[in-house]
């Protein structure tokens, strides 16, 4: 469930179409200036390249492993770190939240829990381009390419202006290429993370071992199935509301993990961790900041009902 962007100049095949006046030159800039406002700096190149009659010939390309592959650790192992990064957590919080649309508080600054399925929620103080007014849904927890121990996560709420059809290179087709594209954050070589709840769903029953789902911790939800998810769509055997798509995603080494959670502003706010169901995670109509700002008023209220 990966795709990845080749970005050489071998795959860009540019047009550029003369201006016939001057009044289409003055039309092309009030347009250029009106979507540099909406969209991220991610996407300003993209825009500019549609804008100027250029064609991406494939944005992304299906591939079955990260660029920056990430290796699990075994369950116990990674307990530990977690146990030493944010505090440890009871056996009744670690479990899937049973109740749609109900969000769990586990924790906030030093004390939140860390671990694949939960979600991380910006302080308003946090200023980082990517991650003010984020919501990070955390889906893998390991090593990286260079030995690091890392978080990885993707921001929830921060929709692109593109469909997978118009960055997917032909790669992604039918009813999911209706699907918006969802900026996960600043890392990954410009590759793609697809996200669902379908892994045990009567689709994946029967398939190979290598091609079997695993869930994301205890979430819910899992990752990749891009094939198989394409064709039941179009059968309409699954909602394709359930599935989103992620253009890259965030990641921290331990240390950058524990500088974050330790940062808290005079009034007490900081990073908070919480369990999300699917619902809210998955949502494919959230507006920048939106998941965040629910997420944020359900932490305050349950503080102000403990206090």
């Amino acid at each position: 469930g990966l795709w990845q962007s080749p970005c050489s100049t071998n795959n860009i095949i540019i047009h550029i179409a003369h201006e016939e006046d001057t009044q289409r030159r003055l039309n092309n800039k009030l347009t250029v200036g009106i979507i540099i406002n909406m969209l991220s700096v991610t996407n300003i190149f993209a825009c500019a390249i549609a804008l100027l009659g250029c064609t991406i010939a494939q944005a992304f390309v299906v591939t079955h492993s990260s660029s920056k592959p990430i290796m699990r650790m075994s369950q116990d192992r990674n307990k530990k770190r977690i146990a030493s990064l944010a505090g440890d957590d009871d056996d009744e919080e670690v479990h899937q939240t049973e109740k749609e649309g109900a969000v769990r508080f586990l924790g906030k600054g030093a004390h939140a829990v860390v671990r694949e399925g939960v979600v991380l929620v910006a302080p308003s103080h946090e200023y980082n381009h990517f991650l003010m007014r984020s919501a990070v849904f955390v889906h893998g927890i390991g090593i990286n390419d260079y030995g690091e121990h890392v978080t990885r996560g993707v921001i929830i709420d921060h929709p692109t202006a593109f469909t997978m059809g118009e960055m997917g290179g032909g790669s992604i087709t039918g009813v999911l290429a209706h699907n918006m594209l969802f900026q996960g954050g600043d890392n990954g070589n410009d590759s793609c993370i697809l996200l669902h709840p379908y892994g045990n769903h009567a689709i994946f029953q029967g398939e190979q071992e290598s091609q079997q789902q695993s869930m994301i911790g205890t979430s819910g939800i899992y990752e990749g199935g891009i094939m198989k998810l394409m064709d039941e769509a179009d059968e309409g055997n699954i909602d394709p509301n359930g599935c989103k798509f992620f253009f890259n995603f965030v990641e921290f080494t331990d240390s950058e993990l524990a500088s974050l959670l330790e940062s808290e502003d005079s009034d007490g706010d900081a990073w908070a961790s919480v369990e999300a169901p699917p619902s809210i995670i998955l949502d494919n109509d959230w507006n920048r900041g939106d998941a965040w700002s629910r997420i944020r008023n359900n932490i305050r209220t349950h503080l102000r009902n403990n206090n």
